[in-house]
């Protein structure tokens, strides 16, 4: 698997607090997409997810993986194509720091608003093609 590092353009433009849309493949072979938050590091982005839920099962199943991040103008987008793993958990710290830049200074808040019945999955994607519009 080739791995890409995201350039500092990319980076900051994955810094925002944008939606982004999961793109999966099911063992039927139809695509499957959802609407997520994540989360950029240096070569990867990552997403919490319920282990049973769909996203996770068709990972499992078939790792490659589309994740479009769109501006809210939708002129400028981020298209990130590679492949995903579950990998481990994602702990409190982890869920706060994704949180944080979709909720601000409530993000505690919406955390104790909306507590999860089990630790999510984290979704880590490893992007091996990144296609840009409009992004400096």
């Amino acid at each position: 698997m080739r791995r890409m590092k995201i350039s500092a353009a990319v980076g900051s433009f994955l810094a925002r607090p944008l939606h982004a849309v999961l793109a999966t493949h099911g063992p039927d072979g139809e695509i499957s997409q959802s609407v997520v938050w994540y989360r950029a590091e240096e070569d990867s982005v990552w997403i919490s997810c319920r282990p049973g839920s769909v996203k996770a099962r068709h990972v499992a199943n078939d790792p490659r993986v589309s994740l479009l991040v769109l501006a809210p103008h939708g002129g400028s987008y981020v298209r990130l194509e590679g492949k995903a793993m579950l990998d481990g958990t994602v702990s409190d710290e982890q869920r706060l720091a994704l949180i944080s830049p979709y909720q601000g200074a409530d993000a505690e808040v919406w955390l104790i608003e909306h507590p999860l019945p089990s630790p999510n999955a984290l979704l880590r994607i490893r992007p091996e093609r990144v296609v840009t519009s409009n992004v400096r």
